[in-house]
């Protein structure tokens, strides 16, 4: 754990962004961007990404917004903004890939 990353801090931001509308927007955020399978009506293509920054409640954007400060600042300190940001995105598109699946 260390001090905050540029993409560490950009990706905290648009995270607490979407809860917050979450919370002011409520079912309409989930209707848009929480993955939906291919077959439903709600799906849209942009959802293999948008799933990534929804949230379920307080307790758990608080835990995973804490593990991406604390592993994923030192990842890109280490692998530098680009590979880290790949490497995330990476794992939220594969999610999306095996919850689909």
């Amino acid at each position: 754990m260390g001090r905050l990353t540029g993409a560490i801090k950009h990706l905290l931001i648009i995270n607490i962004l979407f809860f917050v509308a979450t919370a002011l927007y409520g079912e309409q955020m989930y209707q848009w961007f929480s993955l939906w399978f291919p077959e439903n009506e709600n799906f849209d293509l942009w959802q293999i990404l948008s799933h990534m920054f929804m949230h379920g409640g307080f307790m758990h954007i608080l835990f995973n917004m804490y593990a991406l400060w604390a592993f994923g600042s030192p990842l890109e300190q280490m692998w530098g903004k680009n590979k880290f940001l790949f490497f995330y995105f990476s794992a939220g598109i594969g999610a999306a890939l095996i919850h689909t699946g």
